[in-house]
C-alpha cells in the first residue's frame, strides 16, 4: 500500500502539472484539478501514441514526461494560484476512508484473465518496441492495443511498476465527487474497486462518462469534455456514442465552435492510423473498409474473428450455423434464453427503459439526446456482437438517472458500506469462489502495506520455431510473459485454418503477416499442439 499511495502521488503531480502546461498553451478555461489532470493523461497519450511508432515507451520517456510534469507542477506552486486546490475544503472524514480502502482493494493481485492475456502482454511489447506493424497477424488481441495501455505503458518504468494505474484513475474520480460535491457519485466507488487491481480500459471510459454526463447536465459545456469524450472513444470504441452526445448537445445549446473539432479530428486520425498498422484496418475489429494492405490478418481468421464475436452473444451456448438461421426475432428470443446472463440482458432492455421513463419525464433536450444516442449504439452493437460488457455504459447511465438526486448522507452511507463489503470479499475471497466467480482472487497478506501483491506463478515458457518466426508458447496458456508468445488456443486457431504469422523482414522490427503453411510445417505445428497439451490436457 505504501509504494501505491507514492506511485498515486506521482502521478496526481505529473499528470496536473503536464495538464496545467497544455491548457495555458491552448487557452482554455478551466479552474478544475480534475478536468486538468484529464487533460495532462490525454496530451502524454497523444504524444506517446505518437513516439510509439518510432521507439518504445522506455524508460528515458518516461524521464521525460516525469520533467516535464514536474515542471508544470513546479511553476503552478510558484505562481501561488492554488484555486485549483479548493477541493481541499470539501474533503472530510470520509474521502479519507474511501480515499484508503480504494488503496487497501488496489493492492491486491490481479484476478481479470485479461490481465496476463492481454493487459500485460500489450503493456510489455510497447515498453520492449513500441507499436508493431500487423501485430495483429501474431495475435489479434494485440491489435486492439488501447490508448489506456499506451498511456500506462509510459509510467511503468518508474512510477508505477505494479500496472496500477487504474488506483490512481478511481482516486482521482474521487476527487472530481468532492470538487463538484457531486456527492451521489460516491455510490459508484465500490461498483469501480472491481477494477482497480489490474489497467482494464474499462474503467477510464465509464468514469469519463460519468463525468461528461455529469458535467453536461450541470451546464458546463466546455470543449475539454469533447476532448475526454473522443479519448474514452479511443481508449474503447464501444463509446462511440459519447463524442456524438457531446457534439450534438453543444449545437442544440448554441455553444458549440468548429474549432473545437480540430483535436478531435486529430484524436480520429491518430486512432485510425494506429489501428491500420496494427491491424490492417481503421476500426478494431471491423472489417472494412479493405485497403488490401499486406500486413492485414488472413480472411479466415478475420471470419472466425466475426463469428466468434456473434456466439458470444449467446455465451457459446449455440452453433453458428443455428445462429445464422435465426430470424430477427429468434435472435431477440434465444438472446434471453443464455442462463444466467440472458439476465443481464434483461438489465439492459430495463437500462433503456429507464433512461427512456426519465426522458419523457423530464421532457429536456439534452435527455432526448442521451436516449437517441443510447439506443443507437444498443443497436449497433447488437447487430456485431451483443455480449452484455458491450453495454456497461448503459447501466452506468441508468444508474447514475436513478441515484443523481440521493441525499449525501444516503450516499456516503451506501457507498461506505458496500465498500467495506467489497474490501472484506477481497480479504476473504473463499465465499465467493464458491460460486465459480474470482477463480484467480488470492487472500490479503501482510506484505500488501508495503507493496502490491502480484501473479508470480511460474510459467515455463519453451521457443519453437515455424517458418522464419520465432516464438514462444507459456505452459498456462492466459500468461503470455514473453514476447513473442503463442498459447495453445492460439496454435490450435492456426492449425485449424492452416495458416500462421511470419516476420515481414529478418525479425520483429519489420512486423508481422499470415501465409498458408505446408505440409511439413502443418506437422510441425500438430507436434507442438501435442506437447503443449501434455501441460493442459483439459484443452478443448
Amino acid at each position: 500500500m505504501l509504494l501505491l499511495l507514492i506511485s498515486i502521488i506521482g502521478l496526481l503531480i505529473v499528470n496536473f502539472g503536464v495538464g496545467l502546461i497544455i491548457k495555458n498553451v491552448l487557452k482554455t478555461e478551466n479552474q478544475s484539478f480534475v478536468l486538468t489532470s484529464f487533460l495532462g493523461i490525454l496530451s502524454i497519450t497523444l504524444l506517446q501514441t505518437i513516439i510509439a511508432f518510432f521507439s518504445p515507451a522506455n524508460s528515458f520517456v518516461e524521464f521525460v514526461f516525469l520533467i516535464f510534469g514536474s515542471i508544470g507542477f513546479l511553476l503552478f506552486l510558484k505562481k501561488k494560484d492554488l484555486s485549483y486546490l479548493d477541493f481541499r475544503k470539501n474533503i472530510n472524514f470520509w474521502f479519507y476512508l474511501l480515499f484508503t480502502m480504494i488503496v487497501f482493494v488496489g493492492s491486491f493481485s490481479p484476478y481479470f484473465y485479461d490481465h496476463s492475456s492481454y493487459y500485460v502482454p500489450t503493456i510489455s511489447y510497447l515498453k520492449e518496441f513500441g507499436l508493431v506493424n500487423g501485430i495483429s497477424n501474431l495475435d489479434l488481441l494485440l491489435g486492439q492495443t488501447s490508448f489506456w495501455h499506451i498511456y500506462q505503458a509510459i509510467f511503468s518504468h518508474f512510477i508505477d511498476v505494479f500496472f496500477k494505474i487504474n488506483t490512481y484513475l478511481l482516486v482521482l474520480f474521487l476527487i472530481y465527487i468532492y470538487e463538484r460535491k457531486q456527492y451521489f457519485l460516491l455510490i459508484f466507488i465500490p461498483i469501480f474497486l472491481v477494477f482497480v487491481q489490474q489497467p482494464s480500459p474499462d474503467l477510464p471510459i465509464l468514469i469519463i462518462t460519468l463525468i461528461v454526463i455529469n458535467e453536461l447536465m450541470n451546464k458546463r459545456e466546455k470543449p475539454i469534455l469533447l476532448y475526454l469524450s473522443m479519448f474514452a472513444f479511443c481508449i474503447k470504441p464501444i463509446i462511440f456514442w459519447l463524442p456524438i452526445l457531446v457534439i450534438l448537445h453543444g449545437f442544440s445549446q448554441k455553444k458549440f465552435s468548429i474549432k473545437w473539432m480540430i483535436p478531435v479530428f486529430g484524436l480520429g486520425i491518430l486512432l485510425m492510423i494506429k489501428n491500420i498498422w496494427l491491424f490492417g484496418f481503421p476500426i478494431f475489429p471491423i472489417s472494412f473498409p479493405d485497403f488490401d494492405l499486406s500486413w492485414k490478418p488472413s480472411q479466415e481468421i478475420l471470419t472466425y474473428s466475426s463469428q466468434i464475436g456473434l456466439l458470444k452473444s449467446y455465451d457459446m451456448k449455440y452453433s453458428y450455423q443455428q445462429v445464422s438461421e435465426f430470424n430477427f426475432f429468434e435472435k431477440i428470443y434465444y438472446w434471453f434464453l443464455i442462463g444466467y446472463k440472458s439476465i443481464l440482458n434483461v438489465g439492459i432492455l430495463i437500462s433503456l427503459l429507464i433512461i427512456t421513463i426519465f426522458t419523457f419525464k423530464k421532457k429536456e433536450r439534452f435527455y432526448y439526446l442521451l436516449l437517441i444516442c443510447l439506443i443507437v449504439k444498443s443497436i449497433l452493437i447488437f447487430s456485431f456482437s451483443a455480449q452484455y460488457r458491450f453495454f456497461i455504459d448503459v447501466y452506468l447511465v441508468a444508474i447514475f438517472l436513478l441515484v443523481k438526486n440521493v441525499s449525501e448522507q444516503k450516499a456516503i452511507f451506501t457507498s461506505v458500506f458496500l465498500s467495506v463489503l467489497i474490501s472484506t470479499i477481497f480479504t476473504f475471497p473463499g465465499f465467493v469462489q464458491r460460486f465459480d466467480v474470482g477463480k484467480k482472487m488470492t487472500s490479503f497478506s501482510w506484505p500488501q502495506l508495503y507493496q502490491p501483491k502480484e501473479n508470480k506463478s511460474v510459467n515455463i515458457n519453451t521457443e519453437y520455431k515455424i517458418g522464419n518466426l520465432n516464438f514462444y508458447v507459456p505452459k498456462f496458456p492466459f500468461q503470455k510473459d514473453f514476447f513473442p508468445s503463442l498459447n495453445i488456443y492460439d496454435l490450435k486457431l492456426y492449425d485449424y485454418y492452416g495458416v500462421f504469422p511470419q516476420y515481414i523482414g529478418k525479425d520483429f522490427k519489420q512486423g508481422f503477416y499470415q501465409r498458408k503453411l505446408n505440409q511439413q510445417e502443418k506437422n510441425q505445428l500438430k507436434k507442438i499442439i501435442s506437447e503443449t497439451e501434455k501441460y493442459n490436457p483439459k484443452v478443448p
